[in-house]
């Protein structure tokens, strides 16, 4: 529904992309997309692309679909800079690739708490989700940079509004500072 939903893969899927790519790259200062609607008679959109430009010039793309079969759960992304780069899967969330310049080698991630060799599930996650908003509240951390804050919600929802206007107005579009 439309009127209560608002967008589809955009605000479900697309908004935690715009917020990871904010905390990786920066602040993103314009868009050109476009927001589809595949499926007959559904209100909101299927899938969405865009090529963003970042405040500090770096560009990238951006995009998500409800209808790539054969994914899981994939929400990747990759940084690449002049010194090397870094890619990420969440289909293999305990693997990042990271590379200085050659080519990309594996880093296993096994959490604070566990040892070598073994790997963090998906519920795992949100126990450390938990635990930094249980130390922010007893003031051994801040939620940002590592979460997301109400601001980091308001920049998100404006670049999904620009996202929303460059698809309908077929150009670049500036996201409100």
């Amino acid at each position: 529904d439309g009127a209560v939903a608002g967008t589809g893969a955009l605000g479900d899927l697309g908004a935690h992309i715009v917020d990871l790519a904010r905390h990786l790259v920066g602040e993103i200062a314009s868009v050109a997309a476009d927001v589809r609607t595949f499926v007959p008679g559904r209100e909101i959109d299927d899938a969405f692309v865009a090529t963003v430009e970042f405040e500090n010039g770096a560009t990238g793309t951006l995009e998500a679909s409800r209808l790539a079969r054969g994914r899981i759960n994939q929400n990747a992304f990759e940084v690449n800079g002049s010194k090397g780069s870094v890619a990420f899967d969440l289909e293999r969330m305990n693997e990042l690739q990271i590379s200085n310049g050659g080519p990309f080698r594996t880093v296993l991630e096994h959490g604070e708490w566990y040892p070598p060799g073994h790997t963090v599930g998906w519920g795992d996650t949100f126990t450390y989700e938990y635990l930094h908003l249980l130390r922010a509240i007893a003031g051994e951390a801040t939620v940002a940079p590592d979460g997301a804050t109400f601001e980091d919600g308001y920049r998100c929802a404006l670049v999904c509004d620009a996202i929303l206007r460059s698809s309908q107005a077929r150009g670049r579009e500036e996201v409100a500072a």
